[in-house]
């Protein structure tokens, strides 16, 4: 399991940064945010599958094995994977999602070829939270910055054609960050017992 729900380049990406003047601000924030993340939506991202990928190809097979918490028997059933499903394991490059299915094999495609053979993976968030959660690394970056105009009541931050701008009302007083970014991000995982 990875701390890091995303990382850097694709923040970078998903922001329009090309300039590295804020990657240690940003690499510094990325755990923050996924820890967050994890909590908000109530979901530790803590199951893993069990499969089959090599470094030869981009097909992964995870049709008939169990699925796994942390240490944890939990259950056998069909996958919770879907396209678009970020998934991670030491030996996949970051931010490798399923970027297909096919159902005559029974094999999902990778959007990135593995660097070594493995036999789990951990899904995590999909890659339509890729835009909500740079957007919430990039806010709590413009509370820290001194140059933030969150001191006159209005968190707001510009960088080139990138300016976003928040009003106290709009900011979730639970989390800390603003109620538009939180819709975006999903609803939270309802948990039983």
């Amino acid at each position: 399991m990875k701390l890091d729900l995303i990382s850097l380049s694709k923040v970078k990406t998903q922001l329009g940064l090309s300039v590295t003047t804020y990657d240690s601000a940003l690499t510094a924030l990325i755990p923050i945010v996924s820890a967050d993340v994890r909590r908000i939506l109530n979901n530790q991202f803590n199951k893993f599958y069990a499969c089959a990928f090599t470094s030869a190809s981009t097909s992964i097979d995870l049709s008939l094995y169990t699925v796994r918490r942390y240490e944890q028997f939990a259950g056998i059933g069909e996958t919770e994977i879907n396209i678009g499903t970020v998934l991670y394991h030491a030996n996949l490059p970051d931010d490798t999602y399923v970027s297909a299915f096919d159902p005559l094999t029974g094999l999902f495609t990778l959007s990135a070829t593995p660097t070594g053979s493995g036999s789990y993976v951990y899904p995590s968030i999909t890659v339509a939270q890729w835009p909500v959660i740079s957007k919430m690394i990039w806010y709590k970056y413009s509370k820290m910055n001194t140059k933030s105009a969150s001191a006159r009541g209005v968190s707001s931050e510009s960088l080139g054609d990138l300016s976003i701008s928040y009003s106290p009302s709009e900011i979730n007083a639970k989390w800390d960050y603003p109620s538009v970014l939180l819709d975006d991000l999903g609803i939270p995982n309802a948990r039983i017992g």
